[in-house]
């Protein structure tokens, strides 16, 4: 049975993920951070021997923009010191790792879709910091998927979908950022003067 170790399984993305696979004939580990801290190299290490993964899905993730930019650190050690433990244990192991990303790793300056051989040009503490774990995926293993997602919503959890929803029911204003733009199936996005205004990933 192959075993899929779902790494920051309280998350919306990770609790989608069990929904999904619940069905099928696959054992799946979940941890969050009250059962393993990703950012404690030994803690993953040993994780990973013990449970030998065949797959292991990164959804452990610091996303909020402005808690980046005040606590630099504390985004590094996760979205990249975290990346890098879970690459090392995917590496000895031979399984497939899937590190979710995020399209902050690119400026917002092209006036064309993205594509994956882009150039990255972070102007955030978080693109940054998710693109250093980006870096140690690809160095670490090659059996690895990236997916830079933009905006993320789905039923429950902290999105701008279930807020804008929250707010419209409360009969409240809700004030959003302007110059951004995104659909479920084509997703853009431009940005002007506020390199930080995306608060809804």
């Amino acid at each position: 049975m192959i075993k899929v170790w779902i790494a920051g399984s309280n998350g919306q993305i990770g609790r989608a993920l069990n929904d999904i696979l619940d069905p099928l004939e696959i054992e799946v580990l979940n941890t969050d951070l009250d059962d393993l801290d990703i950012t404690n190299t030994e803690e993953v290490l040993n994780f990973g021997i013990v449970n030998r993964p065949d797959v292991i899905i990164n959804c452990c993730g610091v996303t909020d923009t402005d808690l980046c930019e005040k606590e630099p650190e504390h985004a590094y050690r996760v979205n990249a010191l975290g990346a890098r433990n879970l690459s090392i244990v995917a590496r000895k192991n031979g399984a497939k790792i899937v590190q979710l990303s995020t399209d902050d790793v690119f400026d917002g300056q092209s006036k064309k879709p993205y594509t994956e051989f882009d150039d990255t040009n972070p102007l955030t503490v978080y693109g940054a910091s998710k693109r250093a774990g980006e870096n140690y995926v690809k160095e670490f293993t090659h059996k690895h998927f990236i997916i830079r997602s933009n905006w993320v919503y789905g039923k429950g959890g902290n999105n701008f979908v279930n807020r804008v929803l929250e707010v419209a029911e409360q009969g409240k204003t809700l004030s959003v950022a302007g110059d951004q733009f995104g659909s479920p199936d084509k997703c853009q996005r431009s940005r002007k003067n506020d390199p930080v205004s995306d608060q809804y990933e």
